[in-house]
């Protein structure tokens, strides 16, 4: 194994910095070293080569892959675009991350995984938002046993806001599911694990904005252990529900918002601490992952059974019907 890890970074991008981002993420990282950077808009080339002076800005996605101290390329574009550039750069010999959400569909997911099976090369998502401080809060209050047996999770993210560039363009991976949807989607699925989603159902709305997206879509989730998940994203909405509600048979768990948690039993109501956020540890792990061999925590076949959720989700909200989802994989 390699001491140090060589990251292209592909899209810089104008949008939320995620590039930029990106980039200082890999710079924090041990065993990282930022080496190359590609976008398609020479005006964010120019804005890469001021800002990461160190690293080669080149002018084409196959000179970054030619570049032989490149060993992780990370995807930071739009939804659309993530399958193709990730078969490339597997068949390039080079590990992948992509942004969420991991691509358009379980199909894309597939030929992803399998591109980066036949190369002997690592392919990993970046759901950061495992390390958000709610999340980790939600996980250890049930890792604690404080709420006994789970039978029904509730997740939103809400507002009113414009969803803003291609985010909400149809045709390049746009809307609420694919945006917010895939990292509660993430979240609910890497709670409930071993346990594999059986079926959704969903409802989705189209409106507040002159957009060609859904803007609005609440989904109820059924897993093969029993429990119910329900999922509300959008940005049409003026009053948001609650980030987390989830309920056991000894307790529940309420956070109304990012930073407040209060759990309820019987006989108490506690407010407990919210834990810090430490997105960095995703990177760091892919480091260990790589250089020392360490566990891979988002791993391409745990995000494969998340987009056959979405995928679900979207069938249902079109039909009306309940969407059933495979066997386990």
């Amino acid at each position: 194994m390699t001491e140090t890890i060589g990251v292209g970074i592909v899209g810089y991008g104008a949008m939320y910095s995620m590039g930029k981002h990106h980039s200082a993420e890999v710079r924090a990282t041990a065993g990282m070293k930022l080496r190359a950077i590609y976008d398609l808009l020479p005006e964010r080339r120019d804005a890469a080569k001021e800002e990461q002076p160190d690293a080669t800005v080149y002018d084409s996605y196959e000179e970054l892959l030619a570049d032989d101290s490149v060993d992780l390329v990370v995807l930071v574009t739009p939804h659309h675009t993530h399958c193709a550039l990730s078969v490339q750069a597997s068949r390039a010999g080079k590990h992948v991350m992509t942004e969420k959400v991991m691509c358009l569909d379980v199909a894309e997911a597939d030929e992803m995984i399998r591109a980066a099976n036949e190369a002997g090369r690592l392919l990993t998502v970046y759901q950061n938002r495992r390390w958000d401080g709610d999340f980790l809060t939600v996980q250890k209050v049930l890792q604690s046993g404080q709420l006994g047996e789970l039978f029904q999770i509730e997740s939103s993210v809400n507002g009113f806001y414009f969803p803003d560039g291609w985010r909400g363009v149809k045709q390049c991976g746009g809307g609420m599911l694919y945006d917010w949807g895939a990292h509660l989607v993430d979240q609910i699925c890497t709670l409930m694990r071993p346990a594999q989603p059986t079926s959704v159902y969903a409802i989705s709305h189209a409106g507040a904005h002159d957009v060609d997206i859904e803007t609005q879509t609440t989904a109820m989730i059924t897993f093969d252990n029993g429990v119910s998940a329900e999922i509300d994203v959008g940005c049409m909405s003026h009053i948001a529900r609650p980030r987390w509600l989830i309920r056991g048979n000894k307790g529940a768990l309420s956070m109304p918002d990012w930073n407040t948690a209060v759990i309820k039993t019987a006989q108490t109501e506690t407010r407990i601490d919210v834990e810090k956020p430490n997105w960095r540890a995703i990177y760091q792990n892919v480091a260990d992952h790589l250089t020392k061999g360490r566990h891979l925590h988002v791993t391409a076949k745990d995000v494969r059974s998340a987009m056959q959720v979405l995928d679900a989700a979207f069938l249902s909200a079109n039909t009306g019907e309940v969407a059933k989802i495979g066997g386990k994989n």
